[in-house]
């Protein structure tokens, strides 16, 4: 009898560890996905994303990770090369290929690139992604620049809208400046990028040398490369920021600048991308506002830059993760991005309820004729360059010796200039 016992029980037992180890072995096993992101904004955004996706596959984890984003891209020079990255990482183009050319980086699949080509996006936007004939990334939003103005200001100095032309700009700024009875700058006509770390000053400056005609370089062919602003563009570029500093002193570098003086009322007009609706939204919701394209020159544009989502080399659940940025791309949660986060997606999707809903929109849209769209170059030294550039223009921001010193400019642009053409030398992509 007690050996009838033991057996039972020794049979119970077996299909007790028998059962355990079956539903664990039919349980699906748990996939852990990262993503790194740059723009802590952007983190609501994955985080609705994320929660609708691990619903619907619940063998899924996915956590988010966000860093300010110089601090983003210090985090994947480090990780990425190691192969410790995230197993899905969102960057600009131009942060990414070096990372491409050393071959730590994979081009997108088959598949992914198949499912790029269907419609999704413009063709502006896939050959921005394409490097030696293959994909790399998938848009995912877009910084697109536009001059923002403070409509009460602009009624109160009875100026009929936005400038429209360099000249306009001068003279609209001048009347919406304020200055206290000392005569110091107590309202800015325009807040101008000034400093500020990394390439950003730089890259603010572009956008007014474009319209004059320049750029920070040029292709001058296939592959090679030469700074395109010691010059006749270049010097009114730079004129026109030390003109309106220390000339018109219709900006100063002691009056808040960016959005957040934007939302305090310290300038009537400044440049940024579409984060700034929602931001004012928020920060400022009394401040009536509007946007408007950039004031043309010798010629019209703005740039068009990427952030994209890559798949790092090292993920050990590619599969997934590229299904998830996949599932992200839905037209919901790309009208989702615009009018609740306010970057503008890369996607084609239908936003016009969200353009009626929020018209400062239409602005980063809805170009006017001749008005060109211009973006990074696609070189791994670039963000040197800007970075470099942008160390000189915040010293020359400085100096109020260079109001009508055409020479002083021109000195300030050629030693930046050679060396932007020693930085493009060293890399191998300086035109001869």
């Amino acid at each position: 009898m007690k050996l009838q016992k033991r057996i039972c029980l020794l049979l119970a037992l077996v299909l007790v560890v028998g059962l355990f180890g079956f539903k664990a072995l039919a349980a699906p096993k748990k996939i852990q996905l990262s993503l790194w992101s740059g723009y802590p904004e952007m983190v609501p955004f994955y985080n609705k994303v994320a929660e609708d996706y691990m619903k619907a596959n619940p063998n899924v984890q996915i956590n988010i990770l966000a860093h300010p984003l110089r601090e983003h891209e210090q985090k994947l020079s480090a990780a990425i090369p190691s192969n410790t990255a995230a197993d899905i990482i969102e960057t600009s183009p131009y942060v990414m290929r070096k990372f491409i050319d050393a071959k730590y980086m994979d081009p997108n699949p088959r598949n992914i690139e198949q499912w790029m080509k269907s419609g999704i996006y413009d063709q502006f936007y896939l050959d921005e992604v394409t490097i030696n004939n293959k994909f790399y990334g998938v848009p995912l939003f877009q910084g697109r620049q536009v001059l923002f103005y403070n409509v009460d200001m602009f009624e109160e100095a009875g100026l009929p809208g936005p400038p429209t032309t360099w000249d306009e700009l001068i003279e609209y700024a001048q009347k919406l400046a304020k200055y206290d009875a000392n005569g110091n700058l107590v309202r800015a006509g325009i807040s101008l990028r000034k400093s500020g770390g990394g390439s950003g000053v730089c890259e603010k400056w572009w956008f007014w040398l474009y319209p004059a005609g320049g750029s920070i370089i040029t292709e001058v062919s296939p592959g090679k490369y030469r700074n395109n602003y010691n010059n006749e563009a270049g010097r009114r570029a730079l004129q026109l920021y030390i003109d309106l500093l220390y000339k018109y002193k219709v900006d100063s570098h002691k009056v808040k600048a960016d959005s957040e003086g934007f939302a305090l009322g310290a300038h009537a007009m400044f440049t940024r991308e579409s984060w700034v609706v929602g931001f004012m939204k928020e920060s400022a919701p009394n401040i009536r506002f509007n946007a408007a394209p950039l004031p043309r020159d010798k010629r019209a544009g703005t740039i068009c830059t990427l952030v994209n989502l890559y798949v790092a080399k090292n993920s050990k659940n590619k599969d997934e993760a590229w299904k998830f940025i996949q599932f992200m791309m839905k037209p919901e949660y790309q009208q989702f991005l615009l009018a609740k986060i306010g970057w503008f997606p890369c996607v084609n999707a239908d936003y016009e309820p969200i353009l009626q809903e929020i018209p400062q929109y239409r602005a980063f849209m809805e170009l006017p004729e001749g008005y060109t769209l211009y973006s990074y170059p696609s070189l791994a030294c670039y963000d040197e360059i800007q970075t470099k550039l942008a160390e000189r223009l915040v010293k020359a921001f400085m100096d109020e010796s260079l109001v009508d010193n055409p020479a002083g400019i021109a000195k300030v642009l050629a030693e930046a200039a050679a060396e932007t053409d020693a930085i493009l030398a060293e890399n191998g992509v300086l035109a001869k």
